[in-house]
């Protein structure tokens, strides 16, 4: 799943990681939920950088579980989570599920 803002965020920044990623990108595009992006929260959020705000709201409005790579922005929520959201990376989440036994080895 994925949202407007983020979809956005990928076609700025997706040509600093290498030819490798546009090739991974155009697989992995067609298989996303673009879901409408939330702007604004109905509960207290003390939450910086701005920029990130969106994402992070999305994922609280969308979602259970938000991956992320960005450790510098979302780092601390990977303690702590957001209100009932889950923030992990990848690998953690991954290997979680192998662990419950919810996805082959």
């Amino acid at each position: 799943m994925t949202s407007p803002y983020v979809l956005n965020e990928v076609s700025k920044n997706l040509f600093k990681l290498g030819t490798q990623a546009t090739t991974d990108w155009a697989v992995l595009f067609p298989n996303l939920v673009v879901a409408k992006d939330v702007w604004t929260l109905d509960r207290p959020v003390v939450f910086e950088p701005a920029k990130d705000r969106p994402v992070l709201f999305t994922a609280t409005a969308w979602a259970t579980v938000f991956l992320t790579l960005d450790m510098g922005d979302f780092g601390k929520l990977m303690e702590t989570g957001f209100y009932h959201l889950t923030v992990m990376s990848p690998a953690t989440f991954l290997t979680r599920e192998r662990a419950a036994r919810r996805l082959r080895q």
